[in-house]
């Protein structure tokens, strides 16, 4: 009986010290668009994803391909989603907020070292009360990271606002869809099952399916970019004949298994079609031009 309550009750502290911290997040991104100038109000959107994204790219190498550390939430039955899901919820609320934070609402130059010095007392603390565990990541990687990725932030939101970099809005566009479409990926089969991919780069199937997942949601970004960028039905239909023949190939191939062909596809083509909305949206914003048609047939504006 005691080593029931025991296990129920770190459990529980698990949970609760991750959900807590992500709650914060949301809590200080919601402050976040209060606080910020209303003319900047557009980019909000935008710099989240870019920022998400940026965090996404950096996790896939030193989460997923290196195993630096590991995330142990308590939230997923397979431990290995549990960890991925740990991964893509930090990443995709603590470190973005606190970038757009300091950037959005212009805070002075200290915000960058006590942010940072925060998060390294947040990675030791939770190594010590068992919610994250490192391999072959030390704590101080944590300090130089989180600062590395504040210069880079602040180096793009200029880019963004204030010199209207058409490449970096390019880039934006394109995190806005990876991230949009890598993280329903990642949930639509740790929750319903819907498919797996079967391509065996490491002993545990499960990493070796988020590797090749993602590795296939970062391509299928740069494949869903002309149709948002040129906005024409005939590129429209050729994206999406292209997924669709490519997905049966690798079904039949047995690279990917599925659950049902009549759930499969029609959240495949769901989160496609989400990712290239958001696609839209953020190009929009970016551009100034929220009230524009999202109609496939349309001109998309020039880059």
């Amino acid at each position: 009986m005691q080593s029931i309550t025991k296990r129920l009750g770190g459990l529980m502290k698990n949970r609760v010290y991750f959900l807590g911290l992500n709650f914060l997040s949301i809590l200080l991104l919601f402050f976040t668009y209060r606080k910020m100038n209303q003319a900047n109000k557009r980019y909000f959107f935008p710099l989240y994803l870019a920022f998400t994204g940026i965090n996404y790219f950096f996790e896939f190498i030193v989460l997923v391909l290196t195993k630096a550390y590991e995330y142990d939430p308590k939230i997923l039955k397979k431990q290995y989603f549990d960890n991925v899901f740990g991964a893509t919820v930090s990443q995709l609320f603590v470190v973005p907020t606190t970038s757009l934070l300091m950037n959005l609402l212009n805070l002075n130059a200290k915000w960058p070292t006590l942010l940072s010095i925060l998060m390294t007392g947040l990675d030791k603390f939770f190594v010590k009360q068992k919610v994250y565990k490192h391999f072959w990541w030390k704590t101080p990687f944590t300090t130089v990271g989180i600062q590395l990725f504040y210069v880079l932030a602040k180096f793009w939101t200029i880019q963004i606002i204030e010199r209207k970099n058409k490449w970096f809005e390019l880039m934006t566009v394109y995190f806005a869809v990876f991230v949009s479409y890598a993280t329903m990926n990642f949930f639509h089969v740790a929750l319903f099952k819907t498919c797996f991919f079967h391509i065996n780069l490491y002993r545990n199937p499960y990493r070796s399916h988020v590797a090749t997942s993602s590795v296939y949601s970062g391509i299928s970004a740069l494949i869903f970019m002309p149709v948002i960028l040129y906005k024409k039905w005939y590129v429209t239909l050729l994206s999406m004949s292209l997924f669709i023949s490519l997905e049966t190939l690798f079904i039949r191939s047995r690279i990917i298994t599925i659950s049902s062909p009549p759930v499969f596809y029609s959240i495949s083509f769901l989160t496609k079609l989400f990712s290239i909305l958001i696609g839209n949206y953020v190009l929009r914003l970016l551009k100034g031009n929220t009230s524009s048609s999202t109609s496939t047939g349309s001109e998309s504006r020039s880059f």
